[in-house]
């Protein structure tokens, strides 16, 4: 149900993409168009609208809105913990890179390394965390329910893997911004209808709060991986080595001594998605491969 309020009036859902006990997104009508309305379920759902709307302002400003843009609120009504928000034009990069052969697949990786990057022109750099990356995952591995889904070996091997790369970690100087959060093919839509070269648009904005950048590109690698139906011929960090490459070399987007926290992050993101696939048998069996061949990295 939607929250009664006059702004909402000439709103008409279309359909309910989530729904959970403190968030829901609605395809809506609105004007004759189509949006989403994120609805907020939660006591302080006044000031995450209005960090929201900071934030898409904020990632509007730095990506200048023509080649590289994101999603805008059309309103924003904290009173009631909802934003609605206008509808990205083109199709997801995940449709693109469905039909894509490899020199098309390593431009629309790139494309999206550069939306990235002009995201992120404004960096912190600090010490590195890795141990609190670490911890929350076993600690959700610990909260994962046994089953024959489930590979203990491989799981618990990986994370003893990860606690041994915590030496090297700790002197590492990381790279931090307001990231998207959620940097994935799925939430970002290119109109190659846009001259020159079409127009990227990210929706799902998560970045309220300065995470590593090697997060999100760690991110992107990772849900590529997790997709790939045969094994690549060669890979870098349990990563085809040719997406690792088209996404990695977009200039400006990680500083060389990046690689290490990198690594850590793909392989926390594996993990991660390996623990979230219970249901999903063939991704499990993606990140499986891709978790044997991060360990030979």
């Amino acid at each position: 149900m939607l929250p009664v309020h006059p702004a909402l009036s000439d709103v008409v859902v279309t359909g309910i993409l989530r729904d959970l006990p403190d968030r829901a997104v609605y395809a809506v009508d609105h004007q004759g168009r189509p949006a989403f309305l994120k609805l907020f379920r939660q006591p302080d759902s006044d000031r995450k609208v209005q960090r929201m709307q900071a934030n898409l302002q904020a990632s509007a400003e730095r990506l200048g809105q023509s080649r590289n843009a994101v999603a805008l609120p059309l309103l924003a009504l904290p009173e009631i913990g909802a934003v609605l928000l206008e509808r990205a034009t083109g199709e997801a990069l995940s449709v693109h890179l469905a039909g894509a052969g490899p020199a098309r697949r390593a431009t629309l990786i790139a494309r999206a390394g550069e939306w990235l990057s002009a995201l992120t022109p404004d960096r912190q750099r600090s010490g590195f965390s890795p141990r609190f990356w670490l911890q929350s995952l076993i600690r959700r591995r610990q909260e994962a329910v046994p089953g024959d889904w489930l590979d203990a070996p491989l799981i618990d091997g990986h994370l003893a893997r990860m606690r041994q790369m915590l030496p090297q970690l700790r002197t590492c100087q990381v790279e931090r911004a307001a990231i998207h959060g959620d940097f994935t093919p799925d939430n970002l839509f290119l109109d190659d209808s846009i001259p020159p070269d079409g127009r990227l648009c990210a929706i799902d904005m998560q970045g309220e709060t300065v995470l590593p950048v090697a997060r999100d590109v760690a991110r992107m690698l990772v849900w590529l991986e997790s997709r790939r139906e045969r094994p690549a011929g060669q890979t870098t960090d349990g990563i085809a080595t040719a997406d690792y490459l088209a996404l990695t070399s977009v200039p400006g987007l990680l500083a060389t001594d990046q690689q290490p926290i990198l690594r850590f992050m793909i392989g926390e993101l594996m993990a991660a998605y390996y623990l979230d696939a219970s249901r999903q048998p063939s991704r499990r069996a993606a990140l499986a491969r891709a978790m044997t061949d991060w360990a030979r990295g």
